[in-house]
């Protein structure tokens, strides 16, 4: 069976990703800029939209590890 998360926005440049099941918190994702739109968790993916200046970007974060995948800049 394939766990479940629930994505919650922390602050300004953090995520708090919880266990959809148990409701307990799975790990604490850190993003450098803020964080200008509701964080989307899909399968084992995390995706947020982040601005850092003037520049707007959408990460992809592993929910496991809690690394950035890919960062994709918007217009």
């Amino acid at each position: 069976m394939t766990k479940k998360f629930i994505a919650q926005t922390g602050s300004n440049n953090t995520v708090k990703v919880y266990d959809a099941v148990t409701g307990s918190l799975h790990r604490i994702i850190n993003v450098s800029g803020t964080i200008i739109s509701q964080p989307i968790i899909s399968e084992s993916e995390l995706s947020v939209m982040v601005q850092t200046g003037l520049v707007k970007t959408i990460r992809l974060y592993n929910i496991s590890s809690g690394s950035l995948k890919n960062s994709m800049p918007i217009q």
